[in-house]
Order: C-alpha cells, then structure tokens, then sequence
C-alpha cells in the first residue's frame, strides 16, 4: 500500500519535469528510476535480511529473538542446537516446498495481487474527473496512504 502512495507521487514528479531531459520521454525516465530504485532495495535486503533468529540485528529485543527461534522450533525445522550451517540449502529449500503453509500464502498472496490489480488502473479512472496528468497522480496517494495508515494501526 504504501508503494502504491509513494509510487503515484514519484511519477508525478517525474513525468511532470523530466520529459526530454538528456533526450528521454518521461515515462522513459519513470522506469529507470523507480526500476533503479528496486534493484537498490532488493540488494541491501541481502545485508538487511537475516538468515536464522540467532543472527538477528540489534533491532529486536531478546525476548522477539527467543519467541522467532521458538516458533521455529515449534514448526519443526530445527533441532537444538542446529543452525543453517548444519543443513544445506538443498534441505531448506525442499522444507519449504514441501510445507503446506507455503503453498497457502502462495495462493494468498497471489489473491491478493489479482485483487489489487486495479491500483494499475486507479490513474486512468482517476483521469476521468477531466484533471491534468500530474494532478491525476497526486489524487491517486491519499487513499493509499490513508490505507497504509490504518493497516499500521490495525496490525497493533
């Protein structure tokens, strides 16, 4: 949700003062930005991430860390005393395959996709109240951050 509030505004900026700039369309412009812009978050996920409870950043507290590595217990994915470095990746890899739990979110999270498909079509609807592009997109955030907002405070 928030992705769709920051998106709408990031191309209104963007389509609005970078059309022929170094010789490229705006919306040439959009997708290297916001496809740049990806790739940076999805790198610093591979420092950010981490791999097992016990290397968990400093931004959990102990008793977060204990209730991540219970949890896992729980599921049976790990003996005591086990860490990553004991099963290979292979294992891991047919663990969650071979998980039920994996498959539903698979199909919630392809639900949930296919439900909010619409949010590619929120400007052109949005349009249709006869307002400039960059107005459209800047229309187009509040309801998402508004909806961001209440998951915040509904997840509490």
């Amino acid at each position: 949700m928030i992705s769709s509030a920051f998106g709408t505004l990031i191309a209104s900026a963007i389509l609005d003062s970078m059309d022929g700039v170094l010789g490229y369309a705006a919306w040439r412009w959009l997708f290297y930005i916001e496809g740049t812009l990806t790739v940076v978050v999805a790198l610093s996920a591979i420092f950010v991430l981490p791999d097992f409870p016990s290397s968990l950043p400093q931004w959990l507290t102990l008793q977060e860390r204990a209730l991540a590595q219970l949890r896992i217990e729980e599921d049976g994915l790990v003996d005591e005393g086990e860490t990553d470095d004991t099963k290979g990746q292979a294992t891991g890899l047919m663990l969650a395959l071979s998980d039920w739990k994996v498959w539903w979110l698979c199909v919630a999270l392809t639900s949930m996709v296919v439900s909010l498909s619409f949010n590619a079509f929120f400007p052109t609807l949005s349009a249709t109240m006869g307002y400039s592009p960059t107005i459209t997109l800047l229309l187009c955030s509040p309801p998402w951050a508004f909806a961001t907002l209440v998951g915040l405070e509904m997840s509490r």
